[in-house]
């Protein structure tokens, strides 16, 4: 225990000077040191670790139910006390008294949850507890009981890989196998995603080849249980270019567009991955395009 409050002290003293971003053992997130709020002042709070991570929610009616991204948990000290404050967007904000014991929290406070209906926001008494890679919220007095539990990381976050199934107004259907998305996590919780040129060989219109393009800011909505997008704005294009037998018929660019069908982005977590369905029209293009991929992880983003 001295060990520890020895490397707090020096952690404290490192901070009045710089931010420094370093890496704990293999088992642990990596610390963001900070500034205090006020330097001239050392007897105020200072931020410790500040972690962004994806939560899942446990009640008496649903349980581990994912809600996800950018989550954020904050630890300060302020003399020899320390806090913990949680916030997300959907959920609310926590702030905890707590004791630390290496990389252990455990505490008690207040959450306070806004009302999704009328946007007003009510306190309960909660606790918190767990390893600063994966702490549980519990509030006893709403829906019966609430676990909401922290994980440090990215679970969207990465690049998948599988093959993705694309139908032409739902009557023609061709796949590109091996196709890799990424997904990358905004600080505010939405995501974006990439999707890679592939090529779809033997179509009605010969061979064609679907340019890459990126999808921003794509938010999490919590009705169809993933990150969902109505992306078409008039400025995002797609690269199209068709060969038939050995002639090209169409190398431009076109606008996606909401002419046909609505032009829409829902990528799911899975167990192993995501899945992504991505429905749009191009152009002047007379059918819609729906592609559907179900990604398992290769790499995980960089924190």
């Amino acid at each position: 225990m001295k060990k520890n409050l020895f490397l707090f002290v020096l952690l404290f003293l490192m901070a009045n000077t710089m931010t420094l971003l370093t890496s704990c053992g293999d088992d642990d997130p990596p610390v963001i040191i900070g500034p205090s709020v006020d330097p001239d002042d050392s007897d105020d709070e200072k931020i410790l670790h500040e972690y962004t991570g994806w939560l899942s929610v446990s009640t008496r009616y649903f349980q581990d139910t994912y809600y996800g991204e950018g989550a954020v948990i904050r630890v300060y000290k302020k003399g020899d006390d320390y806090t913990c404050r949680f916030h997300d967007n959907t959920w609310g904000d926590g702030r905890f008294a707590i004791t630390m014991e290496r990389v252990q929290v455990n505490g008690t406070g207040t959450f306070e949850m806004p009302n999704q209906h009328s946007g007003t926001t009510k306190s309960y008494d909660a606790t918190i507890s767990g390893p600063m890679t994966e702490i549980t919220i519990s509030i006893p007095d709403v829906m019966g009981g609430t676990e909401i539990t922290w994980h440090f990381g990215t679970k969207v976050g990465g690049t998948f890989t599988g093959t993705n199934n694309v139908s032409v107004g739902g009557m023609y259907d061709y796949s590109a196998e091996d196709i890799e998305q990424t997904v990358t996590v905004n600080n505010d919780g939405t995501i974006n995603l990439t999707v890679p040129e592939y090529v779809l060989t033997g179509t009605m219109m010969g061979d064609l080849t679907l340019g890459s393009y990126t999808i921003r800011n794509i938010p999490f909505n919590q009705q169809k249980g993933g990150f969902y997008k109505e992306y078409a704005d008039g400025t995002l294009t797609l690269h199209f270019k068709a060969v038939k037998d050995g002639v090209k018929t169409h190398d431009s660019f076109y606008v996606f567009n909401n002419d046909a069908t609505t032009t829409y982005i829902l990528i799911k977590p899975t167990e192993t991955g995501i899945t992504v369905t991505n429905e749009f029209s191009m152009g002047s293009m007379p059918f819609p395009i729906t592609a559907t991929m179900e990604g398992a992880k290769l790499y995980d983003q960089a924190i």
